[in-house]
């Protein structure tokens, strides 16, 4: 029993699935071999060895009840009333392993922060820009500069090498330096015609062209420039250098730095 148990393990390792389906699975298989403790525990009682049989009884017990548990917490959304774990931790002073990834991680999970004012009564939309070469370079520079000033760390959150690898292993697309978008510090946008170039850097004196919005939504800008008012709500810098599992590590790849935009608009008509 406990040798199938051990092969469809190994196997699962090979395959790249969520890992809350991984521990459901986990937790099928260790509550179906559990029973197996009563089959041995029954072979000891009736060959006369009493006291063996209810040590496999007390421990059929116990792993009965951490399959409870994570029956209750991998299949629903409940607690449990009888779950001791709390006390455990709070008793031999330990952290769960998410919260110690959390903290380790040091990085809001707040995604897009508006910078540039709140819009309650606009519309907002996603932004999609077009990068050169020059654009490119210029954003790297700035998140150099950013990073020796202490704004942000490359660092993907601070994990060690295997809290990486089994994040990396969770997410299909792999992971980057910067695990959550990062507010650029200053932007602005400048209309030179009927293209919307955006500026911005560390501070108003050190700000560079980063790039023009081509659409906003699913509409070409060119097609809001004379009906609209466009304004940036908030600019953040994601991507970099990035990560993914490979079979038994992580691989790195060198990959650009890049925007994600929040523009709010509105009706000329409306001005």
């Amino acid at each position: 029993m406990f040798s199938i148990i051990g092969i469809i393990n190994s196997y699962l390792g090979y395959i790249n699935i969520n890992v809350k389906i991984k521990n459901r699975v986990y937790t099928v298989l260790g509550t179906v071999g559990n029973f197996y403790l009563l089959y041995v525990a029954y072979q000891f009682f009736k060959n006369g060895f009493i006291a063996r049989g209810a040590l496999f009884i007390l421990a059929f017990i116990a792993l009965a009840y951490c399959s409870y548990l994570n029956v209750i917490h991998y299949f629903t959304n409940k607690k449990s009333r009888i779950d001791f774990s709390p006390w455990i931790e709070k008793k031999l002073h330990l952290k769960p392993k998410e919260e110690e990834v959390g903290k380790a991680s040091g990085i809001s999970k707040a995604g897009y922060v508006q910078t540039n004012g709140i819009f309650a009564n606009e519309k907002m939309l996603p932004a999609s820009i077009k990068m050169n070469q020059e654009n490119r370079l210029n954003l790297k520079k700035i998140v150099a500069t950013l990073e020796q000033q202490g704004y942000l760390k490359l660092n993907f959150g601070g994990l060690s090498e295997d809290q990486q690898f089994k994040m990396a292993r969770t997410n299909t697309n792999g992971i980057d330096a910067l695990l959550e978008p990062v507010a650029l510090p200053y932007f602005e946008l400048e209309k030179r015609g009927s293209k919307f170039v955006i500026l911005g850097g560390v501070n108003p004196l050190e700000r560079e062209e980063l790039g023009q919005i081509i659409r906003v939504g699913l509409t070409p800008v060119e097609d809001l420039g004379d009906k609209y008012e466009i304004f940036l709500a908030a600019v953040v810098i994601q991507g970099g250098p990035h990560k993914f599992a490979g079979r038994s590590s992580l691989v790195s790849e060198e990959q650009p730095f890049n925007l994600g935009i929040q523009v709010a608009y509105k009706s000329k008509q409306e001005s």
